[in-house]
């Protein structure tokens, strides 16, 4: 499992205050692995219960998009985002978490197919687990396990990352097993950009992974990245993306998706040694 760079900057979205996150999200760290078949993704951190986004954009190698043009769906909101150079987007998973219940969205970037997959209920528990893509079986489905109880310190103005629980130190947030089926993989390293947009896809934060510059607010309020609202511009920048290594040795059994004993807490366990 590779642990790519974490966040560097403080969230212009709020800090979390625990159950189902109420108060704030941040992206802190990201994680990932190729295996079974598979692409696992562990993406610390929260995305607030007021109807914010996380959205992540994956590049798998077949012909996909630089400038993001998708039809149908709250995605389409970000149509004409531009991404980093070199990057080119294949797959895009959003989910949506709104009053207790996640609402995913998926989207096959290359046939432009995509849209509502379901939804899924967290019996006010902040958790989160089952299997997306009911209504989109030719997208594929994702196996998801969300804590989304994360209390964070980190600070919440734009300036360098801080805080005792952010970053590395965060241990809860997103799990998704994603067959490469779905993403277009045609071998090799997978590309992958994440962030956090507000409701309805309008007004974008600044909480990217890989992180953005010290000094970076948020997207939606304008700025070198942002020209305002839902639309990010990156194609000024080399390398906005994590790449995940096509690793030689698969470890299905350590990465399978157990809930609490998956991929965040096997972060914790390999932290600890």
């Amino acid at each position: 499992m590779v642990r790519w760079p974490s966040q560097t900057i403080n969230t212009g979205f709020g800090n979390a205050g625990g159950v189902d996150s109420g108060g704030g999200s941040e992206l802190d760290a990201a994680y990932g692995q190729i295996s079974g078949g598979n692409l696992y993704l562990f993406l610390a951190g929260n995305v607030e219960n007021n109807g914010n986004h996380l959205n992540v954009f994956i590049a798998g190698g077949a012909s996909g998009q630089s400038i993001l043009n998708t039809s149908g769906g709250s995605l389409a909101t970000m149509n004409g985002s531009v991404f980093s150079s070199g990057f080119k987007a294949t797959f895009a998973f959003d989910e949506n978490d709104s009053a207790g219940t996640l609402y995913s969205e998926e989207y096959n970037l290359t046939a432009n197919t995509g849209g509502y997959v379901g939804s899924l209920a967290n019996s006010s528990t902040g958790i989160y687990a089952g299997i997306d893509g009911t209504g989109q079986s030719t997208i594929g489905t994702i196996n998801l396990y969300v804590n989304n109880n994360h209390a964070s310190t980190m600070g919440t103005a734009n300036g360098a990352l801080s805080g005792a629980t952010s970053g590395a130190n965060t241990t809860t947030g997103y799990e998704m097993v994603i067959p490469l089926s779905s993403i277009g993989y045609t071998g090799g390293n997978i590309e992958v950009l994440a962030d956090v947009n507000g409701g309805g896809e309008g007004y974008l934060s600044n909480q990217f992974l890989p992180g953005l510059p010290v000094g970076t607010g948020n997207l939606g309020g304008g700025g070198p990245f942002g020209p305002g609202g839902a639309t990010f511009n990156l194609g000024s920048t080399t390398g906005q993306y994590f790449t995940v290594p096509l690793t030689p040795t698969p470890e299905p059994a350590t990465l399978a998706l157990v809930g609490l004993s998956g991929l965040a807490t096997l972060v914790a366990a390999r932290r600890r040694k």
